[in-house]
């Protein structure tokens, strides 16, 4: 039997939240009004699944969590918050957090999270003997711009298969949740995407997922975005961090293609990732977004040598020098990628260009780029 915690002064947020646990299995369910009165529950450390309510303080609830996390790695944490923002979901991402589920969402998905959460503590693996040995853990590479048409999915495609023929074990996602091109340069069809493993959370693990990868010719397997841009709400940024996580456990490198915004789902990605490669091509208003952006993510307190800037089309005649770029991002742009019209034939071919035409100036330098990520090296001149 499952033991859970609620922590609310509202004795009917603790009714109906003890009904969805219960509805998810055989539980032992607990209520207390205040977290000081849940760190100090005898008992409480045996509990594996917390649920925070929407009346406790979010601070207090978020330093909660990390404690909790740090003392008890098994005991897993939902907060239902009275609002959710993108400083807040990074917060609790770092706090080891669940799930973060607002208040304002109809019951049954607060209810269905709670009842996810219950079924997932059931089934994690107890470690015993040779099974306690750490779980292998692969990096994350997220290739991120916040301006359309740089070629940022171009490159992020072509660096994974890249990185397949090295013979490294990669996997792509393409988190452009609404609108993703992935599957078209790669022309691999729909079968599974991420919408569908999300439609199972509840009990996906990393066996599981596994099952969700389409794999390519390359070697390299691939986490589809979903096929209607609708669906894209089903994949919430917490089931995202989740996600990759879990995938972190299936390959060595995880390459993660992300929308042109600023949204939950992009920062999910970032906050776990090892390396971000930010994409800019030589024009102002991508130069502009990309200075930008770098800026976003200081003020977020995300690591600076995280980011490294990619130059898409870096020789394009548009009267700006590299210089004038690197000075105006006040960032070195580690890797410097040539236009050819080989890139369109081939996303039309939908075979990417680092296969079907490896001797070209364009492939060469995104196999350096991929040579960069294998080896976690440092450039200092032009990627070749």
């Amino acid at each position: 039997m499952r033991s859970i915690l609620i922590v609310d002064a509202d004795a009917g947020f603790c009714e109906r939240a003890r009904a969805a646990a219960e509805r998810a299995g055989d539980v032992r369910v607990e209520s207390v009004p205040t977290i000081d009165g849940a760190l100090a529950l005898k008992g409480a450390a045996d509990s594996e699944l917390l649920v925070v309510g929407p009346g406790i303080c979010t601070a207090d609830a978020l330093a909660a969590a990390g404690t909790i996390s740090r003392a008890h790695p098994d005991m897993a944490v939902v907060m239902v918050v009275p609002e959710e923002s993108t400083d807040l979901l990074r917060q609790a991402m770092r706090a080891g957090v669940h799930d973060v589920i607002p208040a304002d969402r109809p019951w049954e998905e607060v209810a269905s999270a709670i009842g996810a959460a219950v079924s997932s503590t059931g089934e994690r693996p107890q470690p015993t003997g040779a099974a306690s040995e750490t779980v292998r853990r692969g990096r994350t590479v997220t290739v991120f711009s916040t301006k359309g048409g740089v070629g940022k999915s171009v490159v992020a495609c072509n660096v994974a298969a890249a990185l397949a023929g090295m013979g490294a074990d990669v996997i792509l996602v393409d988190l452009d949740l609404q609108f993703g091109d992935t599957g078209i340069m790669l022309d691999l069809k729909p079968e599974r995407t991420i919408f569908d493993a999300v439609q199972c959370y509840e009990r996906l693990d990393a066996e599981m997922l596994r099952g969700f990868l389409i794999p390519h010719a390359s070697g390299l397997r691939v986490l589809l975005a979903p096929v209607h841009p609708e669906d894209a709400d089903a994949v919430t940024a917490s089931r995202v961090a989740s996600i990759l996580g879990m995938l972190r456990e299936l390959a060595e490198i995880v390459v993660v293609d992300t929308s042109a915004s600023f949204d939950d789902v992009v920062l999910a990605a970032i906050d776990v990732s090892d390396e971000v490669y930010a994409v800019a091509t030589m024009d102002v208003a991508s130069i502009k977004n990309t200075r930008v952006s770098l800026q976003k993510l200081a003020q977020l307190g995300y690591d600076a040598g995280r980011t490294k800037v990619v130059l898409n089309r870096a020789d394009s005649k548009v009267w700006l020098d590299l210089g004038e770029v690197e000075q105006s991002i006040d960032a070195e742009t580690i890797a410097r990628i040539p236009s050819d019209r080989l890139v369109p034939r081939s996303v039309n071919r939908g075979v990417p260009v680092v296969i079907d035409a490896p001797r070209s100036a364009v492939a060469r330098s995104l196999l350096g780029l991929a040579r960069r990520i294998m080896t976690e090296g440092e450039v200092t001149g032009d990627v070749a």
